[in-house]
């Protein structure tokens, strides 16, 4: 009993002391602190998804990461999606390579282990006349994995390198 009062004491306390120093949940800050929170100014954030460019064989790619962009940005109340006709900013998702590789080799030249990696950028530009918003540059996030496990490794990898990217528009400094 007495342990379960000090938990409870101590779970109050640190609720405190999180609240006390501006700490907020994602999603949970105000308009203003989200608006503050992105590299668009707020009069850019009805977003539409342009299109992805995508050299490489791998035809799911373009569905996967155009899903996977509209659930982060809304996740982290960024932008708000319409059709081309209604959008103030325009999201072309540049990928620039995806690849699987050999990460580590058995004695007989066996894959051991493999490696997935993606390469992309992303580029908002304004509707209105094309000028460039945000540019991240080129972006490389990989992952490792064992062989059997390639798709798995295709999901985490794509998820990783959205995040990131989403991560790097709300970096306002």
């Amino acid at each position: 009993m007495r342990r379960a009062v000090l938990n409870a004491i101590l779970l109050a306390a640190s609720a405190l002391l999180l609240c006390g120093c501006g700490y907020t949940f994602t999603g949970m800050g105000s308009e203003a602190d989200r608006d503050a929170a992105s590299r668009l100014a707020p009069e850019m954030r009805r977003m539409h998804i342009l299109r992805v460019e995508n050299p490489s064989t791998e035809a799911w790619l373009e569905g996967r990461l155009r899903s996977l962009v509209r659930d982060e940005f809304n996740r982290r109340h960024l932008v708000t999606w319409t059709d081309k006709a209604h959008a103030d900013s325009l999201l072309t998702i540049i990928i620039k390579r995806y690849s699987r590789s050999t990460y580590i080799s058995g004695q007989q030249d066996e894959s051991v282990k493999l490696n997935t990696e993606i390469i992309m950028t992303f580029r908002v530009t304004r509707a209105s006349d094309g000028a460039i918003l945000y540019d991240s540059g080129e972006q490389t996030q990989a992952e490792s994995y064992y062989p059997g496990d390639t798709d798995s490794a295709d999901m985490r990898v794509t998820d990783l390198a959205v995040r990131r990217m989403a991560t790097l528009l709300t970096e306002n400094y």
